[in-house]
């Protein structure tokens, strides 16, 4: 369900605002490398592949914890209040390879590394995908792994149990090592990114082929299901030319009796990530997001072209000073928390300025009102935490990339961020070994204090300078929202900063925050550069939260937000690992492997809507549904316009204020599409019809009642086996 509207509190302080309408957030958790693996004999836990994108995944419906060491899979289940794992994992699962013989791109050998892993819903099921440094990509059934580790136990198998008997329903080779990757649950959509530039779509066939009977029952949610039955190969539809997706596009994707293969190019560098609009206003999967490591963002229609639609810079027009992009991600614009006030929804008053012609709204100052947040830290190097691990190169160096004369000029990480100064370094050593400086002043007096003796006033860069008199004739000409919206909101992260751009295709205005996840830090500078990248990312459009993590070891949690005057934007409202947890030295001082963010245990997220209606009216379906899921109000199912009001709160209900123009339009298209199915126009397609049934299919859940929310954990995976464990939610009725 959509976030409520929060009104204006009255004449309570900002902060005290903050407070209410911010997630609460508490930290679980501290279990050390020392805890997990003590220092007896060999066992310092598994190989750790250093300088991958994110290595650690949950379940939403099942209590399991996926981390990727090396080339396995280690599947954990988290124990008690304070998720603890321990020294032994559940199961350890070998991947099947497409191409066992592939060659690695990173280490030649060790090839089948493992680059990145996911756990989201495709069709009715939740399933892991991985990718590895060879270009394989495997996908495994999350339930099927669950059935196994309780078989195992129920017949007294040794821990950890093999994960042999698993068969993977997906395994196929991307030529070159395979980095991002996304699926799109209701299309049934897996999107591959690779070091040859080009992105791939595998897109399952959708059809039951058998005969259908007159008098069978709708058809079952295994029609639905990703890809075929496990241990068959798939065979695949390659589509590698206009002219072949031209010839197959009038099928598509109503009837998709076969597996495709798409291949989709206009990058001409490495592509960390790639995202659908994976959310019930895009059910079919046309919109496709990428970013590459020259920081372009690439929006593609997947069932019109195997080209781009548009490419931009997000944040600066020019990519000026320059970063890498690292992850793209479409917001559903619904999914918001609604506010009166502009300060209220960026967590600041955000600062406006005209850069060629695009509006930039700065929310950097909204760090400022984080409590708990760090801004600097000392540490000896001869700290037991700090990595001895060789430090390899870059492997989105500036050298690395497909097509000639496309390489940029980089500077260097740290060029627009405040630098140490001083003889600070010689005054730590004879201290304890890390010392903390509380920011009791605003953070922007603290940096100017301690570069007093500079020339240079380092956060000048970090927040853009207040328009001037003569430039508020301009601002008043650009309009802060399109007439017509012909998109969702796209928030994009670069190395260091934050940009969302509430209509893309309209990328006159957009939300920034520059590097809110830096602090001065006398750690092995060499290390932080190298891990200074928002590369992991997760997304809870239920409470309207992302959670983004840097991979030098810090977390941004931002709230989604919606205000009349500037639309959607987004609040930073906390920033972990605290000031408290860095201060007890709980914080190592080594990379993050990975994050992984799911409902809490007793919150997990119920399986899919059970059963998928086919060849039947969706009024008729969706009332009946209505019925069932509401049997107290069975007595006003004859009641026409309690009918009516039902079926078009299934479309409209979740519509914010403000976005009255693209987003209800596409809302009434499928309504108007289901109301005149037997009309002679054209069906839903299979993935609209999925998607009105999850929206519409709420089962009852024990927490309802009891909780205003439902509660999430987030666990912060370092490359020292230590593990971070927080709780968060929200309490809607402050």
């Amino acid at each position: 369900m959509a976030s409520p509207h929060i009104k204006d509190p009255g004449p309570a302080s900002f902060q005290q605002r903050l407070e209410q309408i911010r997630p609460n957030l508490k930290a679980l958790n501290v279990e050390t490398q020392e805890q997990r693996f003590p220092r007896r004999g060999d066992n310092h836990g598994p190989d750790i592949a250093t300088w991958r994108c994110n290595l650690a995944a949950l379940s939403q419906r099942r209590n399991l914890l996926f981390v990727a060491y090396g080339c396995d899979i280690y599947v954990w289940i988290p124990k008690g209040s304070r998720q603890l794992l321990g020294v032994q994992p559940e199961m350890i699962i070998h991947p099947v390879m497409k191409q066992p013989q592939a060659a690695g791109y990173i280490d030649p050998s060790a090839p089948h590394i493992i680059n990145h892993i996911i756990v989201d819903d495709l069709g009715v099921d939740e399933v892991l995908l991985l990718a590895t440094d060879s270009g394989n990509v495997t996908g495994y059934n999350v339930e099927a792994i669950f059935s196994e580790i309780n078989q195992c136990a129920e017949f007294g198998q040794k821990r950890p149990f093999d994960g042999i008997g698993i068969k993977p329903f997906f395994a196929e080779y991307v030529q070159k090592s395979a980095w991002g990757l996304a699926t799109h649950k209701f299309a049934r959509l897996i999107a591959v990114s690779s070091n040859t530039g080009n992105i791939t779509v595998f897109a399952f066939a959708m059809v039951d082929l058998a005969p259908e009977r007159e008098d069978s029952d709708p058809s079952p949610s295994h029609n639905m299901e990703s890809g075929d039955d496990e241990g068959e190969e798939q065979i695949w539809v390659k589509v590698n030319k206009l002219d072949h997706l031209n010839a197959i596009k009038h099928q598509m994707p109503n009837h998709r009796k076969r597996n495709l293969r798409m291949s989709y190019k206009g990058h001409f560098e490495n592509i960390p990530c790639v995202s659908f609009a994976n959310f019930d206003l895009d059910p079919n999967g046309l919109w496709m997001v990428s970013t590459d490591i020259f920081n372009r963002v690439v929006v593609w229609r997947v069932w019109d072209d195997l080209s781009p639609i548009q490419m931009s810079y997000l944040g600066n027009p020019h990519n000026n000073p320059p970063q890498r992009g690292w992850f793209v991600l479409p917001i559903d614009p619904r999914r918001v928390q609604r506010h009166s006030l502009k300060i209220d929804a960026c967590g600041c008053q955000p600062i406006p300025k005209m850069m060629r012609n695009r509006m930039i709204l700065n929310v950097t100052t909204a760090m400022d009102q984080i409590s708990e947040m760090s801004v600097a830290l000392a540490l000896r190097l001869s700290r037991s935490s700090v990595t001895h691990r060789p430090l390899p190169e870059d492997i989105f160096s500036p050298d690395c990339f497909v097509g000639p004369d496309s390489r940029p000029h980089y500077s260097s990480s740290q060029q627009d961020l405040p630098q140490v100064c001083g003889d600070s370094q010689t005054d730590l050593d004879n201290t304890t070994p890390r010392v903390w400086l509380r920011a009791t002043p605003p953070i922007t007096d603290l940096i100017e204090e301690d570069n007093k003796n500079s020339d240079v006033h380092p956060f000048e860069l970090l927040v853009p300078p207040v328009l001037e008199e003569n430039d508020l004739p301009t601002l008043e000409r650009i309009p802060v929202h399109p007439s017509k919206p012909r998109f969702f909101p796209l928030l994009h992260f670069s190395e260091r900063d934050i940009c969302l751009a509430p209509y893309p295709l309209d990328a006159e205005f957009q939300t920034l925050c520059k590097a809110p996840l830096w602090q001065r830090s006398y750690m092995n500078e060499e290390i932080n550069a190298a891990c200074d990248r928002f590369n992991m990312v997760k997304y809870v459009p239920e409470l309207g939260i992302v959670v983004a993590a840097s991979q030098k070891g810090r977390v941004a949690i931002i709230t989604i937000t919606w205000q009349e005057e500037i639309g959607v934007s987004f609040r930073l409202d906390w920033i972990v690992p605290f000031f408290t947890q860095e201060m007890a030295d709980e914080r190592p001082m080594v990379p993050l492997l990975g994050i992984a963010v799911s409902p809490m245990p007793g919150f997990e997220i119920p399986p899919d809507v059970p059963c998928i209606p086919r060849d039947v009216d969706p009024n008729e379906w969706l009332e009946f549904n209505y019925r069932i899921l509401n049997p107290d109000n069975d007595d006003q199912s004859g009641d026409d316009s309690a009918t009516t009001t039902s079926k078009d709160a299934s479309f409209t209900k979740s519509t914010p204020a403000g976005q009255n123009d693209s987003t209800r339009e596409q809302g009434s298209q499928t309504s108007n599409r289901a109301r005149n199915m037997f009309d002679g126009r054209p069906n839903l397609t299979l993935p609209e019809i999925h998607a009105h049934a999850s929206d519409v299919y709420q089962p009852h859940e024990t927490w309802h009642g009891s909780h205003p929310s439902r509660h999430y954990r987030l666990l912060l995976m370092f490359c020292d086996h230590t593990v971070m464990s927080y709780e968060f939610w929200h309490n809607w009725r402050k």
